[in-house]
């Protein structure tokens, strides 16, 4: 006898064997019991997900010898017949063959006459959308009015492509792709049947390379056993689909990520020479990009096994998000320019030396910030000359009296922009033309300036360990006291992750020369670190620093789901050493979304202008926003995105840019 494939010898034979479809299952089997059968269904949804098995499992319901049923009882002479496929009752037709409209005239033809042994004609029509404009046309009457012994069942991966006037006439039901832990479930049964040797890991990569099909992951098992001789293991699967193992695709990341193209070009040419196809290799290396970037915005390590390896969690804390884009757009680039080459190992290589190329890079990271720098810059002067108007026609005049202000004074100038314009509009051209030098000269930081003693500005130094050393005068000494004062006044304070009160009493002792000084050095903190922290001085640089009282500062971010990782405690404490060491006193540190901020600094102008006196406490609403999650100190049972911050890291690669317009 002919070895029958897996996939068919396992077929599901009534509705409890098929796997993962409980909303299509339970609905049958009641309808089934209850004799209320529809006459047309359009099943739609991935290959391999058990449409048509479903609908021949239907075709035996309504014909057994014990209906109504909610199962196939498999034991009648009908059962078994139409299991064989010897009963002419069930027709299965292939609309990808028999897309005419000959075809379909042929079984309206027939569609009239009783069937010859059971109680129902059943039409099973596979890859409906197939079918051209006149079939379609010469089913639509018959859909809409069938003989009552006739059952229309129509089986589709692209329901888009199925007119609309089919879908009226139709109950849809969209069948979902199989989830891991089901088709492991269902694995399982097989190999104990099959008596099949496979390791652990094997299974679990079988399931997911099947990506969600079960016929697949049932067909790649069968492949996979006629090609082992002994256990079967990852390897075993690997060579079948030709893809590359996690190993392979960590040594070429860790690779690039340290710059070292001669071993990433090595690793390619050995996966060449085993037999992988330049075209698998770079799919499976923009996968695992994506996943590393779906872990560090997520902290999900349950979706895939990978997930869970030290190796895989320590990169995906290391590599930052704008280096992930980086390596992700490059390989993009490299296989669309693969499509149209028959050397597209030529171009991996490429890919890979651009990967590591420090001066893209560094004109990646350049190019973001002098975006976001050219953005401040407009809105100042837009502010700017918004003022002038104003006081132009007479509806703001200068204070004639020449009284010291307060801090909540200077806060208040610094958010309406009433004081400083000049030296912030300074200090920020001052940050762009920094930031666009980088990008056309490197920056020597092993040689100190040794005319730099005699300034403010603090040294560019290799060696981090200690705090850039400035000559102290009288004055910095006091100011010196200063900083310690404020930090033992506040950092005994209880604040909660996201607190209010702490935003009160940076604002309400806020300094803003302090403001403009740190904002004049901000991005140098870059330069200040080593290479094994610049991922974490990028995390700051990355926000705007938009109120301090020297100490206690407050950082903006576009997102609240990098607010909620910056505040995780270990990543907290290494941004806070840097601050530390760079601006040579203890601080302290609170991310805020740009959203938040901007609507605590309207509040905070609003009540300023109506206070009592100069020395009256502004206290502010607290922060409510749904995506900024009150963080543990033990970051074990801490998870710093909501559901609904996952929909939003999902959209780099799904449907996340939607979730981002309700933020």
């Amino acid at each position: 006898m002919a070895y029958k494939a897996l996939y068919r010898t396992y077929r599901p034979k009534d509705f409890d064997e098929v796997a993962g479809q409980e909303h299509i299952t339970k609905t049958f089997k009641n309808a089934l019991s209850k004799n209320k059968l529809a006459h047309a269904y359009l099943f739609s949804g991935p290959r391999g997900t058990g449409k048509t098995s479903v609908a021949k499992i239907i075709a035996k319901a309504v014909n057994c010898e014990n209906a109504p049923v909610k199962n196939p009882c498999n034991e009648c002479s009908i059962c078994k017949g139409i299991e064989n496929n010897t009963i002419n009752d069930v027709i299965e037709i292939d609309a990808a063959s028999n897309n005419g409209v000959d075809e379909i005239r042929e079984i309206r033809d027939k569609v009239k006459y009783l069937p010859g042994v059971g109680k129902f004609k059943v039409y099973i029509i596979d890859e409906v959308h197939m079918l051209s404009t006149g079939a379609f046309n010469a089913l639509l009457k018959t859909l809409e009015e069938p003989p009552k012994h006739a059952i229309f069942i129509l089986a589709t991966t692209e329901p888009h492509k199925v007119p609309s006037t089919i879908h009226s006439r139709c109950q849809r039901f969209d069948f979902r792709g199989i989830q891991k832990k089901e088709m492991l479930k269902r694995l399982d049964l097989i190999i104990d049947q099959e008596s099949i040797d496979i390791e652990e890991d094997a299974k679990i990569l079988i399931t997911e390379s099947a990506a969600g099909g079960m016929r697949d992951a049932i067909s790649l098992l069968d492949q996979v056993m006629a090609f082992s001789e002994g256990i079967i293991t990852k390897e075993d699967v690997h060579a079948i689909r030709g893809s590359v193992s996690a190993d392979n695709i960590l040594d070429i990341v860790k690779a690039v990520q340290k710059e070292d193209a001669v071993k990433a070009l090595h690793i390619l040419n050995r996966l060449i020479e085993e037999g992988k196809e330049s075209d698998h290799i770079i799919d499976d290396l923009i996968v695992f990009y994506r996943d590393l970037l779906y872990v560090k915005n997520t902290r999900d390590t349950e979706s895939k096994t990978l997930y869970q390896t030290k190796q895989f969690q320590a990169l995906s804390e290391t590599l930052s998000n704008a280096a992930l884009f980086h390596h992700m757009d490059i390989l993009n680039e490299t296989k669309q320019s693969m499509r149209f080459s028959t050397d597209g190992k030529l171009y991996l290589e490429l890919g890979f030396i651009k990967m590591v190329d420090d001066t893209l890079k560094e004109v990646s990271y350049a190019r973001e910030k002098t975006e976001r720098l050219e953005e401040t810059v407009q809105r100042l002067e837009t502010k700017l000359s918004d003022l002038e108007d104003r006081m132009d026609s007479g509806k703001i005049t200068p204070s004639k009296q020449n009284k010291e202000s307060s801090p909540a004074d200077k806060v208040f100038d610094a958010l309406e922009d009433k004081q400083g314009h000049e030296d912030l509009n300074k200090s920020v051209a001052q940050e762009k033309e920094q930031t666009r030098s980088k990008e056309t000269s490197p920056v020597d930081s092993k040689e100190p300036d040794k005319q730099g003693d005699s300034t403010d500005e603090a040294p560019i130094r290799e060696n981090t360990d200690q705090a850039p050393r400035k000559k102290h005068s009288g004055k910095e000494v006091a100011s010196n006291d200063k900083y310690t004062f404020l930090y033992n006044k506040f950092s005994n304070k209880k604040y909660k992750t996201f607190d209010i009160h702490f935003v009160e009493d940076v604002l309400n002792s806020a300094d803003r020369e302090m403001k403009i000084d740190m904002v004049k050095k901000w991005y140098d903190i870059e330069r200040f670190v080593d290479a094994s922290e610049l991922d974490y001085a990028k995390m700051i640089t990355d926000g705007s620093l938009v109120a301090t009282n020297g100490v206690m500062i407050l950082v903006a971010y576009d997102s609240p789901v990098v607010c909620n990782r910056l505040m995780q405690p270990s990543i907290k404490t290494k941004l806070l050493s840097i601050l530390e060491r760079y601006f040579n006193r203890k601080m302290m540190f609170l991310a805020l979304p740009q959203k938040v901020w901007q609507n605590i600094s309207q509040e905070f102008i609003k009540k300023f202008r109506s206070r009592d006196s100069e020395d009256e406490f502004i206290q502010l609403s607290p922060i409510d926003h749904p995506r900024l999650v009150e963080i543990p100190q033990d970051e074990e049972d801490y998870d710093d995105v909501t559901s609904s911050g996952i929909k939003e890291a999902r959209k780099y690669f799904g449907d996340i840019v939607k979730e981002k317009k309700g933020e």
